[in-house]
């Protein structure tokens, strides 16, 4: 499968029908508590991360790193831009660096904590993922460190260039090197689910329902 059916395949797959098949090969990458800003049904979020890493304000400032603007329009070629917050309650970001992320050409923008101009970047059209908004400034406790290494968000380990799929639920991460695998395994998963909410709808019996639910597990070859 080349790189745009992938694409086009994971913009259109729950994020639950990916879990399932991520479970299925051993693959942790999922998070908690990291939700999508906009309401309503819009495509998925897709597209390889380009990650960023705050951490605890240390004394003295690193020199030599780029702002958020700049990085934001490194964004060009539908990349996430994934920001390793160390769960900030402050805001780490806002309206205008997503504006500015989404001119570039981004996909989306996910924060392992909180931003500001909450309302305002719920207007945009590219999607927004956080957990929850602030009004003290992240820069009395946070500093930037790096941008694309691996980072470490919400408990889940991202390489830059890892797929991030976003709906309503959250996100996943996907390791760049397994897209295929995950993709052949949630083929199943979708049919399976499509199973079972006929299933249901038909009434059957609980075993009959159990019958395709256990079927969620077993590794397709």
């Amino acid at each position: 499968m080349d790189y745009a059916a992938m694409i086009a395949f994971l913009k259109k797959t729950p994020t639950g029908d990916l879990t399932d098949a991520m479970r299925r090969l051993g693959i942790s990458g999922y998070t908690k508590g990291i939700y999508r800003l906009q309401n309503g049904h819009i495509p998925n979020m897709v597209g390889p991360a380009l990650t960023v890493q705050y951490i605890p304000k240390q004394p003295g400032q690193p020199g030599g790193l780029p702002g958020q603007f700049t990085i934001a329009r490194m964004c060009t070629e539908g990349q996430v831009m994934v920001v390793a917050a160390q769960n900030t309650r402050c805001w780490l970001t806002g309206g205008n660096v997503a504006r500015v992320a989404e001119l570039a050409g981004a996909s989306g923008i996910v924060v392992d904590g909180c931003i500001r101009d909450k309302e305002e970047i719920m207007s945009h059209s590219m999607p927004f993922y956080c957990k929850g908004s602030g009004t003290k400034p992240y820069a009395e406790e946070l500093q930037l460190a790096a941008i694309n290494v691996p980072i470490d968000l919400d408990g889940c380990r991202i390489n830059p260039g890892d797929i991030v799929v976003g709906d309503g639920d959250g996100i996943v991460i996907l390791p760049a090197q397994r897209v295929e695998e995950i993709i052949y395994q949630a083929e199943e998963i979708g049919e399976i689910e499509i199973a079972l909410a006929q299933a249901v709808e038909q009434q059957v019996s609980l075993e009959e329902l159990n019958a395709i639910s256990g079927r969620k597990p077993v590794m397709r070859t």
